[in-house]
C-alpha cells in the first residue's frame, strides 16, 4: 500500500520556524506546480488575498483548468465577485460554481487539489489575515489521499453544475 506524505504548514508567528513551512508559501508552490487541474472549495476569500488572484491567473494563463466551489459567491464583496467573473469570462478552463442552500447550510471546507497528487486542507482562509497572520493550521498531503480527496471534491461539483 502507497502512503500518502503529510506535512504540517501555519501562520501565526509563533507557530513559525523549527521546519514547519507558511501556508502561503505552500498555496503558492502548489499554483505554480500545477500542470493540469486546481480544485479548490472556498469558504471566504477577499481582496486582500490579492496574491491568490495572480496565481489563479498564472495557472489559467498555462492552462491550467481550475475548478472553484465559494460559499455563496453572491454575498462576497463586490470587488472579489467581479475579479472572479472577469476570470471566469476570460479563461473558459475557469469553472467557478457557486454553493448556496435554502437552508443556511453553508461550503466551510478550505481545500485545495492540484493535479490529484498534492492536497492543502485546513482553517485558512483566503484573505491576508487567514494567509499571513491569524494563527492557522493545514496539512499539506502528497500522494492516494490526495487523489481521494479529489474525488470528494468531483462529488460536490457535479451537484453544483
Amino acid at each position: 500500500m502507497i502512503k500518502s506524505n503529510v506535512s504540517v504548514v501555519v501562520t501565526g508567528i509563533d507557530w513559525m520556524g523549527g521546519g514547519v513551512g507558511s501556508i502561503e508559501s505552500a498555496i503558492q508552490q502548489l499554483f505554480q506546480e500545477a500542470e493540469q487541474e486546481i480544485l479548490l472549495t472556498v469558504y471566504a476569500l477577499t481582496n486582500g488575498a490579492d496574491m491568490l488572484f495572480e496565481w489563479l491567473e498564472m495557472a489559467l494563463i498555462r492552462g491550467v483548468e481550475i475548478k472553484m466551489a465559494i460559499n455563496r459567491i453572491d454575498e462576497k464583496t463586490a470587488d472579489v465577485r467581479a475579479q472572479l467573473i472577469q476570470l471566469a469570462d476570460l479563461y473558459p478552463h475557469f469553472y467557478l460554481c457557486n454553493f448556496t442552500s435554502d437552508d443556511q447550510i453553508d461550503l466551510h471546507a478550505k481545500l485545495i487539489v492540484v493535479d490529484r497528487r498534492k492536497a492543502i486542507v485546513g482553517s485558512s482562509n483566503l484573505s491576508r489575515r487567514g494567509l499571513l497572520t491569524n494563527y492557522e493550521l493545514a496539512v499539506l498531503i502528497e500522494g492516494p489521499t490526495a487523489t481521494e480527496i479529489a474525488n470528494v471534491v468531483d462529488r460536490l461539483l457535479s451537484r453544483l453544475y
